[in-house]
């Protein structure tokens, strides 16, 4: 059996894959240390798993998985957030080619088979419910997501921030200097 090279029969196929094909195609490589603990370069991803975006509109910022679409490629990630048709905040599909798997969650008895498969080791599955190391904020510092800033009249500025998880906070300041 011969493989095509033609553009429209790959795209096809792709499009026509099988359910265990399609969630193939859902891997993600994992982070150096990562890597390094397991032997592995990559996984499927699933839901409660922790990525970072490290390509796209998001790139840099990361969260723990809220959902999977595997007909479409794409992951929703806590956090990342865009505006519906009606105003109101939805989820922002993020393909699975930008990411990188962070955090792994080991809850799920069919995941530890699949590891175990791939050849690591049971010992180093038993001993943690999750393996991976969560990047932590500064101590009392909330994670930002984004600063905006406006004058509303002369001298005055007024800074919003989104903090993850939290609501946006206002901080007027006083322009130095007189004049």
């Amino acid at each position: 059996m011969s493989f095509s090279s033609n553009r429209y029969k790959q795209r096809k196929r792709l499009y026509n894959a099988s359910w265990s094909s399609a969630i193939k195609l859902m891997s993600v490589p994992l982070s150096k240390d990562l890597k390094a603990r397991l032997k592995i370069k990559s996984i499927p991803v699933r839901a409660n798993d922790t990525v970072k975006i490290v390509s796209g509109g998001f790139k840099g910022r990361s969260g723990k998985v809220a959902r999977t679409d595997v007909k479409r490629r794409l992951v929703y990630v806590e956090g990342i957030t865009g505006k519906a048709q009606k105003g109101k905040t939805k989820l922002v599909g993020i393909h699975v080619s930008n990411l990188l798997l962070t955090r792994l969650d080991l809850s799920d008895k069919y995941r530890k088979l699949i590891l175990q498969r791939k050849g690591v080791s049971p010992e180093l599955l038993e001993k943690e419910p999750e393996i991976g190391v969560v990047e932590a904020p500064a101590a009392g510092e909330p994670e930002t997501e984004s600063v905006k800033s406006e004058t509303t009249s002369p001298g005055e500025t007024v800074s919003q921030t989104e903090a993850v998880g939290g609501k946006p906070t206002e901080e007027k300041k006083e322009a130095e200097g007189g004049s």
